[in-house]
């Protein structure tokens, strides 16, 4: 992993939190409200400049960023006119605002995607083994990196998607005959799926053929990967609620990092798909209702819809603190987390490499 991997990296992610608090701040400017600032990155500054009532700032750390809106903070009050107070717009003023960031994720992912497919191509699977994940149920049948996969249970293999994944997902852990052929060999080999997130998986990922389509075919994908990836969200979700996944299976911004300059290293294509997964995921996770998040804001205006009125200040202040509090020492736990875990994902990730 190079320097210069890891300073892209971070490049890209910024791109993808930039984009975040610009859907916040374009919205917020649209509906009147005031934007006093406009920050890329969090801790101490490096640059900023101010333009009519907003300052634009890019901060050392190059994680997260925030839109500080008129009226959100008491002491903001009297920086500009009270009719540009956040709380004096709307409920829908309001709500458009807080869900822009990630709205704007969202679509800016598709739109890598659409134009990944336009100028590449489609990816579509093929029978051909990519990659084998070490201590899998494939690597201890002795399945290797190149074998072509013919038959699953004796059925052939000519649509590799319903043909091998469908089959291995739907198995139900119980065993399977999988027949390959390797440097003109034809081999059969027996292996017993795990169970992860309800489906039967053996630890291997699959090679890639790209496919040329119309403009319009490659949007059309782009928004069939991107509701693949809001899902994959929720399915990662549901494996570390049933613990099928663990703490160190989570990759925090340390985490982040070095995935993304691994995807570099295999290519831009790569990275260009990395990228829109983050920002993907990164829109979607900003919507889940936690007070410190964009969903928590949505809740909070949910709750004033209901009431009529907003909740108290002091009552807002509270839960926002606490859960500030559980946030923070969430994000150091996955941080340590990365740093324990890092060698391991190094070792990891070159020899997915190989």
């Amino acid at each position: 992993m190079s320097v210069l991997g890891i300073v892209i990296a971070l490049f890209g992610l910024s791109i993808v939190v930039f984009v975040h608090e610009l859907g916040h701040m374009l919205v917020a400017k649209r509906a009147g409200i005031g934007v006093l600032e406009f920050s890329v990155g969090m801790g101490p500054k490096l640059f900023s400049r101010r333009r009519k009532e907003t300052i634009y700032s890019i901060r050392l750390l190059p994680f997260g960023g925030f839109v500080r809106l008129a009226g959100m903070d008491d002491e903001d009050g009297d920086e500009v006119p009270p009719e540009k107070n956040y709380y004096a717009k709307p409920l829908r003023s309001r709500l458009a605002t807080i869900a822009a960031g990630s709205v704007f994720n969202i679509v800016f992912g598709f739109l890598l995607f659409s134009v990944l497919y336009m100028f590449m191509g489609v990816p579509t699977l093929n029978n051909r083994i990519d990659m084998v994940k070490p201590d899998s149920p494939a690597m201890k049948a002795g399945l290797l990196a190149g074998d072509a996969i013919i038959e699953v249970n004796g059925h052939a293999v000519t649509h590799p998607q319903d043909d091998i994944i469908t089959q291995i997902h739907r198995s139900g852990g119980q065993p399977l005959v999988l027949t390959f052929q390797r440097a003109g060999q034809t081999i059969s080999t027996n292996l017993i799926p795990q169970i992860k997130g309800g489906k039967g998986i053996i630890g291997v990922q699959l090679g890639v053929s790209y496919h040329r389509y119309s403009p319009i075919k490659a949007v059309y994908y782009g928004g069939l990967a991107t509701i693949d990836k809001i899902k994959l969200v929720f399915v990662s979700i549901k494996m570390l609620l049933a613990h099928e996944a663990g703490l160190k299976d989570l990759a925090g911004p340390v985490g982040i990092i070095q995935l993304t300059s691994f995807e570099l290293q295999r290519g831009l294509v790569n990275f260009i798909g990395i990228m829109a997964l983050i920002s993907i995921s990164l829109g979607v996770a900003n919507l889940f209702p936690f007070p410190v998040l964009d969903g928590g804001h949505i809740l909070f205006l949910a709750i004033e819809a209901v009431r009529g009125k907003r909740l108290s200040k002091k009552t807002e202040t509270f839960i926002y603190n606490v859960s500030a509090a559980i946030l923070i020492g969430l994000m150091v736990i996955i941080v340590v987390n990365d740093v324990l875990n890092w060698q391991g994902r190094v070792n990891l990730l070159n020899q997915l490499s190989k």
